[in-house]
């Protein structure tokens, strides 16, 4: 309890609340008569205990202590590990469009349907395309039997123009034996006419000597009539000697011709490699045609294959866009088939990559499977970085470049997936990825 106390000089009393007052003296029973005031002498305050002075500061030691020593547990617990939430689960996805057009007849699936690689998804009406592979049919026997016919005529060609040449050649040697055979028998008709010229002079001067004779009575009228009969056989003679003569000479003139005409069927048949090669080029082209027709016939047979769409590996037939009898063209996208088979894309900043290799374990947790962690690995690293790729890159030469840190994206696989998630590992889904780059 406080006490007031008063000075000697009777001052104001002095209240102290730090200490309790200490009384000196008890008031006698003689003091208390004389009514003299007490006197209270206040005790000195005494020091605080050291152990208290240094508590504040044991408390910050321990706190900074403490500090140090989690964030070194931290940096060595997460060195050398590099994190991201920016990561999906991925898969190749494979678009199925039509290669040819049509009106869908048949759909043998529903939508996210679990299909096996050659499993028949959609029918397309064949009829038209049937057709067309029965029209190539025949366009290619047609040009296999134009094939046979050029294949003969090759053969054909070569005996015809090898035996017309060798013909040619004998008639224009024929010829000009003929025209030589011709040229002697001019020789000879024009002896023969000199021979008759001579006797018709010889019996013209012996019909003249018979005349004269006779005149003169000198020769008998028979002697005269065969001088007559002579001259006019001489005569005759020479005619028919002249006749000969025009005669041989017409035979000459023709043999000529047909040595012409003989040595123009030579230079017309003399070109045999000409027309042999003519018709090996007939030959050729027309089995040209049989191979196009063939690739029409492949053609057409790939078309009607085409009007029956399997799949082309496992997975689910998801985003089924027609329906039976919907007509569709060709490109048009039907269904997206999702593989079983995913993988993880994590875009880890570029200052997280540095030291990243393909073969680096990674630790995987999914927003749709908490409490539970996957092991993975780095499978690759892409060439550029996600702003690279997209449709309108950034040009940081413009002039109002802002500095903005880069992601790169990583390709992670699965190690060895529990079996009973096959079908909870869908594409899309996101993921926290961990990747220890330690060496």
């Amino acid at each position: 309890m406080d006490t007031a106390a008063q000075t000697s000089n009777g001052s104001s009393p002095v209240l102290t609340a730090s200490a309790a007052p200490t009384v000196l003296a008890a008031p006698s029973a003689s003091a208390a008569s004389a009514a003299a005031p007490a006197v209270v002498v206040p005790k000195d305050r005494p020091e605080a205990p050291p152990k208290r002075r240094r508590r504040p500061f044991l408390i910050l030691g321990i706190i900074a202590v403490l500090t140090i020593a989690g964030i070194g547990l931290y940096t060595m617990a997460t060195g050398g590990r590099e994190n991201t939430d920016d990561a999906q689960v991925a898969a190749d996805m494979v678009p199925i469009a039509t290669r040819v057009a049509g009106a869908v007849t048949r759909l043998h699936i529903h939508e996210n349907q679990l299909v096996k690689r050659g499993d028949l998804l959609i029918e397309i009406d064949p009829a038209d395309y049937e057709a067309r592979v029965q029209q190539a049919e025949a366009e290619l026997s047609i040009g296999k039997a134009q094939a046979e016919v050029a294949d003969a005529q090759v053969q054909i060609v070569d005996a015809t123009s090898k035996g017309g040449l060798a013909t040619a050649r004998a008639a224009l040697t024929g010829s000009t034996a003929g025209v030589s055979s011709a040229d002697a028998q001019v020789l000879a008709s024009h002896a023969d006419l000199a021979r008759a010229d001579a006797e018709l002079r010889k019996a013209e001067i012996d019909l003249k000597r018979a005349q004269t004779l006779r005149q003169a009575n000198a020769a008998t009228q028979e002697r005269l009539d065969g001088a007559q009969i002579a001259f006019d056989s001489a005569r005759a003679a020479k005619s028919q000697a002249e006749a000969q003569v025009a005669l041989s000479e017409d035979a000459r003139r023709g043999a000529q011709s047909r040595v012409g005409e003989a040595r123009g069927r030579v230079s017309q048949s003399a070109p045999v490699a000409p027309q042999i090669a003519a018709a090996r080029a007939s030959s050729d082209l027309a089995n040209a045609r049989v191979r196009s027709a063939e690739a029409a016939l492949a053609l057409a047979t790939l078309q009607l294959g085409y009007t029956r769409i399997a799949a082309p590996a496992d997975g689910y037939a998801s985003k089924l866009t027609v329906h039976e009898g919907q007509l569709v063209s060709v490109g048009q996208p039907l269904i997206e088939l999702v593989p079983a088979a995913t993988y993880l894309i994590a875009n880890f900043k570029e200052t997280q990559v540095g030291r990243m290799k393909i073969g680096h374990p990674a630790e995987i947790e999914l927003d749709a499977l908490p409490g539970r962690k996957f092991e993975g690995k780095v499978e690759s690293l892409s060439g550029g970085t996600g702003a690279s790729f997209s449709l309108l890159p950034a040009d940081n030469a413009t002039g109002n470049f802002v500095k903005v840190v880069q992601r790169v994206p990583v390709r992670i696989a699965w190690v060895n997936p529990p079996a009973d998630l096959g079908l909870s590992l869908r594409a899309g889904l996101s993921a926290d990825v961990t990747v220890d780059v330690r060496p």
